[in-house]
């Protein structure tokens, strides 16, 4: 009979938050996901304003189930600062400075990506002819709320937890798997993109102690992405005033 080892206090915190990222990403997928879901919208909507809330509507959410429900456990069940999950100002500026030059660097290759056939069937994700500036800054900062809930749950609160259970490489390798399986739905080209995306973001995190440049480069990547997408979009306009059909 083989002698299994007993329960491993140490391995508690890692193990709840790959279980934590894991529920949180399925609950977000299948509630956006749901036929159910677009349909709801849709006939409260006209066209226009439905393709615009449901795109909307999944970030926000996505901000709440991958930012707050980390939270609520750090705070409630573990109980300790923000700061052991990279959540800290101390290191902002250093963040700041590294994001610059890798920043230009994620403009050329949006810029390169963005006029590509796949790219362009995806993004920009809000599918409307008419874009007006009260659109792009809209979504644009439901970009960056979505991705601050995101990157808190991938490069913080996932990150800093595999670290303290399982070490340095384990705590990367696992989190750029689950990154990497969370992007399937997305394509090909995006699972395996996700995998140098996310051991970068995960290196220059723990090199920092802090999930901002995570944050700064995302966002970077996202928006860079979404507005060249539009101007090779040859259906889509940015006018000044978007009359609503």
């Amino acid at each position: 009979m083989i002698d299994y080892p007993g329960p491993d206090p140490s391995l508690l915190s890692g193990t709840i938050a790959i279980a934590t990222a894991t529920l949180a990403f399925l609950v977000y997928l299948f509630t956006t996901g749901s036929e159910r879901f677009g349909r709801g919208i849709r006939r409260k909507y006209s066209d226009r304003a439905a393709a615009v809330r449901r795109i909307l509507f999944q970030r926000v959410l996505g901000a709440v189930v991958f930012g707050l429900i980390p939270f609520l456990i750090m705070i409630f069940v573990f109980r300790r600062p923000m700061a052991q999950y990279g959540f800290s100002g101390d290191n902002l500026m250093k963040s700041f400075l590294w994001w610059m030059p890798i920043a230009g660097v994620v403009i050329i290759l949006s810029y390169i990506g963005a006029r590509s056939e796949k790219n362009l069937a995806m993004y920009p994700q809000i599918r409307v002819s008419d874009w007006n500036v009260g659109l792009l800054v809209v979504s644009a900062l439901s970009w960056v709320t979505y991705l601050i809930g995101y990157e808190f749950l991938f490069r913080g609160y996932l990150l800093f937890s595999c670290l303290e259970s399982f070490g340095y490489w384990p705590a990367i390798i696992i989190n750029i798997s689950l990154y990497s399986l969370f992007h399937i739905h997305k394509g090909s080209r995006e699972a395996i993109g996700s995998i140098f995306f996310g051991f970068l973001l995960c290196y220059i995190t723990l090199h920092l102690g802090s999930f901002w440049f995570a944050i700064f480069i995302h966002v970077t990547m996202a928006l860079s992405n979404e507005w060249f997408s539009l101007g090779f979009q040859p259906e889509m306009n940015l006018i000044k005033n978007a009359r609503k059909k």
